[in-house]
């Protein structure tokens, strides 16, 4: 008969318990954000969202070479001796254009490294408040600055100037016959 009173006593005893720390967390502020209305406001040093600016991009691959989940598609074509691109950070002038500066980020591990391997600074982390998508091909971002017509118009000209190296060094021709000694 006590084995009894005695746990219906810490069965009370348990229960007040409970209900002391329920009441004392309604005397706390609330941490639950009502999202829409509310937003979290993120960390300067958060890695949410990779960006190239591409206006002082040197083109040259190390974001590319370093990356070890390969989300990188970067194609670039060279600049003519006359054409001003601008000048990079470091001083020097722009010798490439971009036309296309692609980040697959559904498959970026958020490890940095390309960030740290860029020389100019160009590839960077940058805070978005939100970046909601929908799809996996809306992960698919391309940071290249030219336009459409400006891209034909450049591999138009890199093209022509293929066929110009092209014709320019011919391979030798070889004779299928036997030969004279």
């Amino acid at each position: 008969m006590i084995g009894y009173f005695r746990d219906l006593l810490i069965g009370v005893k348990t229960v007040l318990e409970g209900m002391w720390v329920t009441f004392a967390h309604l005397f706390h502020p609330a941490i639950t954000v009502q999202y829409p209305r509310e937003k979290v406001p993120m960390y300067p040093r958060t890695r949410a969202q990779l960006v190239n600016h591409a206006e002082i991009c040197g083109y040259c691959l190390s974001c590319k070479r370093v990356c070890p989940a390969n989300i990188f598609t970067i194609v670039g074509t060279r600049a003519e001796k006359d054409e001003d691109l601008g000048m990079l950070p470091d001083g020097k002038p722009k010798k490439m254009h971009i036309l296309e500066f692609k980040i697959d980020m559904s498959k970026c591990i958020y490890c940095g490294l390309c960030v740290e391997a860029c020389d100019t600074h160009s590839l960077r982390w940058e805070v978005p408040q939100e970046r909601p998508v929908y799809g996996r091909e809306e992960l698919h971002v391309d940071f290249s600055d030219m336009t459409e017509e400006l891209k034909q118009r450049v591999r138009a000209r890199e093209e022509e100037r293929r066929k110009a190296k092209g014709a320019a060094v011919k391979p030798p021709e070889t004779k299928s016959g036997p030969s004279e000694a």
